[in-house]
């Protein structure tokens, strides 16, 4: 079983949970979001997030995860990286 494998299996796991995603866009800047993991698909998957009052489908893939690119974390206080 490769890591890339074992991401898919871990994002797999956290399908239809609330979480609180933060996405590294580069130069030292964060964009956090909140919502559920959606859809899985073989090299992506997207999550369902409000932004503004409208539900937005945001996709990343898998390497985004291997790389820390995207951390998940949980909604609740006390949070720490699910995936770590």
């Amino acid at each position: 079983m490769t890591k890339l494998d074992i991401a898919k299996k871990r994002v797999e796991l956290l399908r239809g949970r609330m979480i609180k995603i933060k996405v590294n866009i580069g130069r030292n800047r964060f964009t956090y979001y909140d919502g559920t993991i959606d859809q899985l698909h073989p090299n992506v998957f997207t999550v369902k997030t409000q932004l503004y009052g409208t539900e937005r489908t945001l996709s990343f893939t898998y390497v985004d995860v291997l790389s820390k690119i995207v951390k998940f974390y949980p909604i609740e206080e006390n949070s720490q990286d699910i995936l770590s």
